[in-house]
């Protein structure tokens, strides 16, 4: 790859990243918002259904997150485009839809990625 392609990828990384942490600002502040209110028992179900959401979405919005730093620091490193499994090359049209990738095509098909 070369360097206006890693500087793009980087960006598109930065950029991802940015969007997910307002995601979850937004949805911090509506968690606050839920958590301030008196709740009636029939809205206190509500609240528990919207207490396990808020919960899966942290989670997968901190593996978003994880999964672009992984990607970024490996960028630094130079060690980006490289398969963490057969140690080839991660072809450039996958690396374009998949940023965070961290297996060429072949080893995310056998973990079933």
């Amino acid at each position: 790859m070369t360097t206006l392609d890693l500087n793009q990828i980087k960006d598109v990384l930065l950029k991802q990243r940015q969007e997910i942490v307002a995601r979850m600002n937004t949805l911090e502040e509506g968690w606050k918002d839920l958590g301030g209110r008196e709740v009636e028992m029939e809205e206190e179900a509500q609240k528990a259904d919207l207490t396990t959401l808020y919960d899966q979405l942290d989670k997968r919005e901190i593996d978003e997150i994880e999964a672009i730093d992984h990607a970024l620091v490996k960028l630094a490193s130079v060690g980006y485009g490289v398969c963490e499994q057969c140690k080839k090359s991660i072809g450039e049209a996958r690396l374009e839809v998949l940023p965070t990738t961290r297996w060429c095509k072949s080893c995310a098909v056998s973990k079933h990625i």
